[in-house]
């Protein structure tokens, strides 16, 4: 019988080419949902956030921790005596530019979470293994094992890089640029800080790290979000250099009404600066991570609002409208201002956040709590949306953050360089307040600077002076007052004509307070 081309070869077969044609058909058909089916089973950020939204529609369950108290009773010596075997580092032999290093849980670090591995698309587990870690036996009882690790960090080009990031602790992680040393630090999120509610601490629950390829200049890796109020997911893709980015997508899923929500949150250290006292008779002249707040808002002005040490807590709040960046900087980068070769303050990293996408309405708010205590970080500034966050409902959210030395555009504007208060003896005025703005670029075709002082209505006496420091180049305006009774916000800028040519330098009065450090 001859074949009919006109019969499909799904009907019933009646030749023996009709019966191999259908084989043919069927294999290549499962070949191809094969291929199929594994790239749809690749791990991604969606995966991520199926896990985050599961379980927001489930009520919240503190994970699980197993920690032997032994490890727990560590204090903070012995605790650093525990150090994990560099050599055996995840990735190291084989030769690949990232390397995961891993931190076993004990001290205050009371959280164990599990670490995955992404290779070729694959979640693969990342066991636990104490022989990774090197106890000092001769003056440190060795303690009994943990069942995982408290965190990890990654090491970049560990030859001539070193380590770039660590995420140790609820949802805390740190990065720094070649050359710097770790300083501020930065969370996934904020909920309640301020609020006459606890603040809830979030936690990253699991973490999954991208295996790198050999010629791979960043790294990404995925975290799951939890707390009794909100699940999300995390996507971070770090690029280590001079500048160190890390790219961040989010999504998250609230359980609950949240009252207040910190987006993109920083933290930092300030103890005292030049303008304070230092406690304990500190010979240092200069103690902290960061020394200002500096916000690019939805106008396009550029504010700067030095950190201040007091006995109260401070809260300010700066309304906005699609924010174009925030960040915690370090501006002072003289060693002779710390005298510190040991902690190098004056290299630790100023971070910037830049939004991506419009965030709508909203304000960053900076939070100074009262402290003594130089392993303290008592600065938060972060992003709260003005609308709350309602339960069952959903935020997605993009950003980049960039930890660096330098501050970020543009340069033409004049920053100011220097705060400082002072007692004025045997005059009208209580308090003289100098501000240094640095040339701006454009002043030697405005040579005409013109101070723009905002004070409200209930400041008096207000005499200013505006003059070039030919020493230093730098543009010094002093303001003499009487001394407010009651919180006053100022506000300050050089202009020529009603063009600024320096940002806005801010700062709140409170007339009970004393300058000094808090006790």
């Amino acid at each position: 019988m001859k074949w009919n081309p006109r019969i499909s070869a799904w009907q019933f077969p009646r030749t023996r080419l009709q019966i191999l044609y259908r084989h043919w058909i069927i294999i290549w058909w499962l070949g191809w949902l094969t291929n199929f089916s594994r790239l749809g089973l690749a791990f991604s950020f969606e995966d991520v956030q199926g896990r985050a939204r599961d379980l927001a529609g489930r009520q919240y369950e503190r994970s699980s921790t197993n920690i032997p108290e032994a490890l727990l009773r560590l204090d903070y010596d012995q605790y650093r005596r525990i150090q994990f075997v560099h050599k055996r580092a995840w990735w190291g032999a084989e030769g690949l530019p990232f390397q995961l290093e891993f931190f076993l849980p004990g001290n205050f670090h009371k959280q164990i979470v599990p670490i995955d591995q992404i290779v070729n698309g694959q979640a693969q587990v990342i066991p636990f293994d104490p022989t990774l870690f090197e106890i000092d036996t001769n003056r440190l009882p060795l303690p009994a094992t943990a069942s995982g690790y408290a965190g990890f960090r990654l090491e970049y080009s560990p030859a001539s890089f070193g380590e770039v990031t660590a995420f140790l602790d609820a949802t805390y992680f740190r990065m720094i640029g070649r050359g710097q040393s770790y300083g501020a630090s930065a969370r996934g999120l904020a909920i309640d800080t301020t609020s006459t509610q606890p603040e809830e601490f979030p936690i990253f629950k699991q973490f999954w790290v991208e295996r790198p390829g050999r010629s791979d200049m960043e790294i990404s890796l995925f975290a799951l979000l939890d707390s009794p109020s909100v699940s999300g997911a995390y996507h971070f893709v770090i690029h280590p250099g001079s500048i160190t980015t890390a790219k961040v997508q989010a999504t998250l899923f609230p359980r609950v009404q949240i009252k207040q929500l910190g987006l993109a949150p920083l933290t930092s250290m300030f103890l005292y600066d030049e303008n304070s006292k230092p406690p304990y008779g500190d010979y240092r002249p200069e103690v902290h991570d960061s020394d200002g707040l500096l916000i690019h808002n939805g106008h396009d002005e550029w504010i700067w609002r030095p950190l201040e040490t007091k006995k109260r807590l401070r809260d300010n709040t700066f309304w906005d409208e699609n924010p174009l960046g925030f960040g915690l900087m370090q501006r002072q980068r003289n060693f002779t201002k710390y005298q510190d070769p040991e902690a190098r303050y004056e290299d630790r990293p100023s971070v910037w956040i830049q939004p991506h996408g419009k965030w709508g309405k909203g304000a960053v708010e900076l939070i100074q709590l009262p402290s003594g205590k130089e392993a303290a970080d008592n600065i938060v500034a972060f992003w709260t949306p003005a609308a709350p966050l309602k339960a069952g409902g959903r935020i997605d959210l993009e950003y980049e953050m960039s930890w660096m030395n330098s501050d970020p555009e543009p340069p033409t504007l004049g920053r100011v360089l220097a705060t400082r208060f002072g007692r004025i003896v045997n005059k009208s005025a209580d308090w003289g307040i100098s501000v240094d703005f640095a040339a701006p670029l454009t002043e030697a075709a405005s040579p005409q600077l013109q101070p723009e002082i905002a004070f409200g209505p209930d400041v008096q006496g207000v005499s200013t002076n505006l003059f070039k420091v030919p020493e230093t180049g730098v543009w010094r305006l002093v303001m003499e007052i009487v001394e407010p009774k009651q919180t006053v916000e100022m506000r300050a800028f050089l202009k020529n004509g009603e063009r600024p040519l320096t940002e806005t330098w801010t700062f709140t009065w409170h007339p009970d307070d004393l300058i000094g450090p808090a006790q």
